[in-house]
């Protein structure tokens, strides 16, 4: 491994100490800090060291930069006595695949689905008008269930409908688990299980590496954060080592929290190490973030960016036209020569995403054939197929040859065939000019033909995989499908999670509802000095972490009927209004 204390500016003085501090630590940093290239290059010195080291992060994203320290900036490669991946696949791997048969009653290894496919409903008050999808019920640790959230105009809250269907909800999973199906979620239940009702298990696996990295701590789901508890009861569990930052939290739905991870640490008794160095934003981006999370002093800028003078700025759209926030920020960006490509237009929820995007579908598509579709008409369009698009068809492709919906688990070998299956796809799908479900119909074919070339024995139908409605007739595929041209495109803040972006746009919600309230009211409040509940918490943190993606531009867009109070908290804590 090259010595990072031989290469000046590879690594600061702060995360050399995280390099080389001894096990059992809890390192909590600040965005832009470099926790992870830290914790990267740790993996890599205990390698080099002689000790096995496990890297679990909350997310792909987080994975890959850790392998990208290790492969590219380190040179160096693991041998198969580490483990570099999400928690996800670790205990999927180590304790679920291999044990997982013990508890659910399956006598063959547990097959993993995605939610959409489970098609099992619960049923409230034997009303087959009232229902919610399986996947809603998540297990808690201790085994009940909870619904997190239902769907606008559900006729129970999430309290009632988790009272009202646990039991039906409960069967169904059971049943489900003793078949050998699981969801990926229910799956990390399972793997708490065995954990719990097999210490030898549990034993072996703490014992199995020198010490466990955990990467975006802070997001880990609480059957996660359980599981890392129930290895460390056992106390063969050498080091363990946490990583994230407790402000950029924002995993509710998962039952991720701050206090978690921080009884975690408690309960292992790790030592603390704080990162305030940012090396992404400017300090004028630092100075107005820091209102959105609960520490009093904002972090200190030490990049490249750290003195551009560009303020951040306010802007108020017609609440009936958010997009036309995006078309300012485009005009901002010109005149800043500031590169669209490098900027991010980022909203809380989907449905402002899409109405961002003007992408809203006119009719239903399921998400398969719709991130197909979509990936068609960039790659038809002469535009950029991204990065993600490509992913989720190799996914799709994956899940029909073999059943295999998370790519990581195969060889190199195969996620590259399985890359030019998705490219013969993009080519072979038919013309957009077709009515959707003729379209989709043409894609399930091509689907086909690629999945042929790579299993004789597809784990599952095209036709199936990618499922079609008569009513779509009525459509044209172009008309549903095709992205309106641009270069700005918004994605919810958790889709830029971990990732840097010169410039950015965070347009908060127009009023939705009565009972919610407005956004803007809500993250006005500690601009103003008020004390917001703990259950409010999460969505001011949602603003820190959109907020703080930005190196040295970033504009936050309210809807022009926010109150006067409500926009003069944001003009007193730093924001310029144009």
């Amino acid at each position: 491994m090259a010595d990072p204390l031989r290469e000046p500016g590879f690594l600061s003085e702060h995360q050399l100490r995280a390099v080389y501090a001894p096990g059992d630590l809890f390192l909590t940093a600040c965005p832009g800090s470099g926790k992870t290239r830290a914790a990267g290059v740790r993996v890599a010195r205990l390698a080099q060291d002689g000790l096995r080291a496990a890297a679990c992060s909350y997310t792909n994203v987080g994975v890959e930069q850790i392998r990208r320290v290790v492969d590219r900036d380190l040179r160096q490669t693991l041998d198969p006595r580490h483990f570099v991946g999400t928690l996800h696949r670790f205990l999927l791997r180590f304790v679920l695949y291999p044990f997982g048969h013990l508890v659910t009653g399956s006598p063959s290894t547990p097959r993993l689905i995605s939610d959409e496919a489970i098609g099992e409903d619960v049923i409230f008050n034997r009303d087959p008008r009232i229902r919610l999808p399986l996947y809603r019920f998540r297990f808690r640790p201790d085994g009940s269930l909870i619904v997190r959230s239902t769907p606008a105009r559900f006729r129970f809250d999430a309290e009632t409908a988790t009272r009202l269907g646990q039991a039906d909800a409960l069967r169904l999973k059971t049943r489900m688990a003793r078949g050998g199906i699981l969801s990926f979620d229910d799956a990390m239940y399972w793997s708490l299980r065995v954990l719990e009702e097999h210490q030898e298990v549990a034993r072996a696996v703490a014992a199995r590496f020198d010490e466990l990295l955990v990467d975006e701590a802070q997001d880990t789901s609480e059957l996660q954060l359980a599981c890392l508890q129930r290895l460390s009861a056992t106390g063969a569990l050498r080091s363990l080592v946490l990583v994230g930052d407790l402000e950029q939290s924002i995993s509710a739905y998962t039952g991720a929290s701050r206090t978690g991870c921080e009884s975690l640490a408690a309960a292992r008794g790790l030592s603390s190490m704080e990162f305030t160095e940012n090396h992404r934003s400017s300090q004028r981006i630092c100075d107005v973030a820091v209102h959105f999370c609960s520490r009093h002093t904002a972090d200190t800028a030490v990049g490249r960016d750290r003195g551009c003078e560009i303020e951040p700025e306010l802007f108020l759209y017609p609440a009936d036209d958010p997009p036309s926030s995006v078309e300012y920020f485009g005009q901002r960006l010109r005149e800043l020569d500031e590169n669209p490509v490098e900027a991010a237009v980022l909203a809380r929820r989907n449905d402002l995403v899409d109405e961002l995007n003007r992408t809203t579908p006119t009719v239903e598509v399921k998400p398969r054939p719709l991130a197909i579709g979509r990936a068609v008409s960039a790659f038809r369009g002469g535009g950029t197929v991204g990065r993600r698009q490509l992913e989720a068809i190799d996914r799709i492709i994956a899940f029909c040859a073999w059943d295999v919906s998370d790519i990581t688990e195969l060889e190199p070998e195969a996620r590259w065939a399985i890359r030019q299956g998705t490219m013969e796809l993009l080519r072979a799908a038919p013309d957009l000019t077709l009515d959707l479900r003729s379209f989709i119909r043409g894609c399930a074919t091509a689907l086909g033909a690629v999945v042929e070339c790579l299993t004789d024995e597809p784990a599952h139908a095209p036709g199936r995989v990618l499922t079609s409605a008569q009513k779509q007739e009525d459509h044209v595929a172009v008309d549903v499908l095709v992205v309106p041209a641009g270069e700005l495109r918004a994605q919810t803040v958790h889709d830029v999670k971990g990732e840097s972006r010169s410039a950015v746009l965070v347009v908060v919600d127009r009023l939705r509802s009565r009972r919610h309230g407005a956004q803007s009211a809500l993250w006005s409040r500690p601009l103003a000095g008020e004390t917001v509940p703990e259950e409010d918490a999460e969505e001011l943190r949602i603003a820190f972490v959109a907020l703080s993606r930005a190196e040295r531009y970033c504009l936050v867009a309210l809807p022009d009927d926010s109150g006067a109070e409500v926009i003069s908290a944001f003009e007193d804590s730093g924001f310029r209004r144009r």
